[in-house]
C-alpha cells in the first residue's frame, strides 16, 4: 500500500500546486453560486417605473388609473404625454400608459375603447412583463365594467423607429463580450514572456519597453476591428441584423473599448509571475462582468444593493454604448457618461499598470 499512498499524496500535492486547477475546481463553482444567488435570491422586489397620462376624468379612467397604482411591480408617476415620452426615451421609464379623453364616450357608444401603451422593445424582459400585467388589468376592467369580453383594448406603440428583434439587441452584447475576452486574455502573452524571461532578453537590446507594449496594443486593436467586422458581417448576412447608427462612431467605440480592456488586462496580470497564477485573476475579473453588466441578464432583475457594483463595471457602459449606436436602444446612461466612465477606466488602468507592472 505504500506505493499507492505515495502516488495519491503526490497527486494531491501536484493538484494543490496548480492554481488554475484549484480555481476551476473550488473557486469557480463558488463564484457562480454567489453571483446567481445575489441576483436571484431576492424577495421578488423587482419594480418598474411607468408613466401614466390620464386624459379621461370619467369613472372608467379613474378606475383604470387606481388599478394601475395598486400593481406591486409598478411605480407610477403621472404627467403630460410629452413629459412621459421624453422620460421613456431617456430610459427613466419602462412604459407610458395613456388613457385617452374619449374612453367613456367610446364605451357608451358600444365601441371598444383603446388605451395606448408606449414601450421600448429594446427592454425585452421588462416590456414583456409590463405588457402582460397591463393586459391582465384591462381584462379585469372589462369584467368589472360590463361582464363582457372586451370593451377596453390595449394598443401597443413602440417608440423605436425601426422594426427590431431580439437578435438585434443580442449582437451588441456579443460584440462587447468579445472585446472583454480579447482585452483581458490578450495580456497573457506578456506573462508568458515574463515567465520564460523573454522580456529580460528584450531588456538587453536597444529596444524600448514602450515599443514592446505599444506593438502588442496595436496588434490587439487590429484584431478587435477584424473581430467586430466578422461579428457584424455574420449578423447581417445570416440574421439580417443592421447597424442603425454611425459606423464611424461604432468603430471608434470598438477602439476605445479595446484600449480600456487591454489596459485592464495588463493591470490584472501586472504582478503575476506565471500564466497559471494570471488565469484565476483574469477569471475573477471576467465572470462578474459577464453576469452583472446586462450582457446576459437584464439589470432590472438585480437587487438594489447590487446596482453600485453594476454601475462600476466598464462592460456595462460598453454594452450600453454599442446598443445605443447599433440599434438606437433606450440608454441606461447618457452617451457622455458612458464615454467618460470608459475613458476613466482606461486612464486609471494605464497608470496603475505602468506603476506595478513587473518586467522580470
Amino acid at each position: 500500500m505504500k506505493p499507492f499512498n505515495k502516488l495519491v499524496i503526490a497527486s494531491f500535492k501536484q493538484f494543490f500546486r496548480d492554481r488554475t486547477a484549484l480555481f476551476f475546481t473550488f473557486a469557480f463553482p463558488l463564484l457562480f453560486m454567489i453571483i446567481f444567488g445575489l441576483v436571484f435570491s431576492g424577495d421578488n422586489d423587482i419594480s418598474y417605473n411607468v408613466g401614466l397620462v390620464n386624459q379621461d376624468n370619467s369613472i372608467i379612467g379613474t378606475t383604470f388609473s387606481e388599478s394601475l397604482q395598486m400593481v406591486p411591480v409598478f411605480k407610477v408617476s403621472e404627467g403630460t404625454l410629452d413629459e412621459m415620452l421624453a422620460e421613456l426615451k431617456n430610459g427613466d421609464l419602462r412604459a407610458v400608459i395613456q388613457i385617452p379623453a374619449d374612453v367613456q364616450s367610446t364605451i357608451n357608444s358600444g365601441k371598444v375603447a383603446g388605451i395606448v401603451v408606449y414601450y421600448d422593445p429594446a427592454q425585452t424582459t421588462s416590456s414583456q412583463v409590463i405588457l402582460s400585467a397591463l393586459g391582465q388589468i384591462a381584462n379585469e376592467a372589462n369584467n368589472i365594467i360590463t361582464q363582457q369580453p372586451v370593451v377596453l383594448k390595449l394598443s401597443e406603440q413602440s417608440i423605436q423607429v425601426h422594426n427590431l428583434r431580439n437578435i438585434d439587441y443580442l449582437v451588441p452584447g456579443i460584440l462587447a463580450m468579445s472585446i472583454l475576452f480579447l482585452g483581458l486574455f490578450g495580456a497573457l502573452p506578456m506573462v508568458e514572456w515574463r515567465e520564460k524571461q523573454v522580456l529580460k532578453r528584450f531588456g538587453a537590446t536597444p529596444l524600448r519597453r514602450s515599443t514592446i507594449v505599444f506593438s502588442q496594443v496595436a496588434y490587439r486593436l487590429v484584431l478587435a476591428v477584424i473581430q467586430a467586422l466578422i461579428i457584424i458581417s455574420v449578423a447581417y448576412f445570416a440574421f439580417d441584423v443592421e447597424v442603425v447608427g454611425s459606423w464611424a462612431v461604432l468603430f471608434g467605440l470598438v477602439i476605445l473599448g479595446t484600449l480600456t480592456f487591454v489596459s485592464l488586462g495588463y493591470l490584472a496580470v501586472s504582478r503575476a509571475r506565471t500564466t497559471e497564477s494570471a488565469m484565476p485573476i483574469i477569471q475573477l475579473i471576467q465572470f462578474p462582468m459577464l453576469f452583472l453588466s446586462g450582457v446576459f441578464f437584464p439589470i432590472d432583475f438585480m437587487p438594489g444593493f447590487m446596482r453600485p457594483v453594476v454601475n462600476a463595471l466598464p462592460l456595462t457602459y460598453l454594452g450600453d454604448t454599442f446598443r445605443q449606436v447599433m440599434v438606437e436602444a433606450t440608454p441606461l446612461h447618457p452617451m457622455t457618461v458612458n464615454l467618460a466612465v470608459l475613458a476613466g477606466w482606461l486612464v486609471v488602468s494605464i497608470v496603475l499598470a505602468i506603476r506595478f507592472f513587473r518586467w522580470e
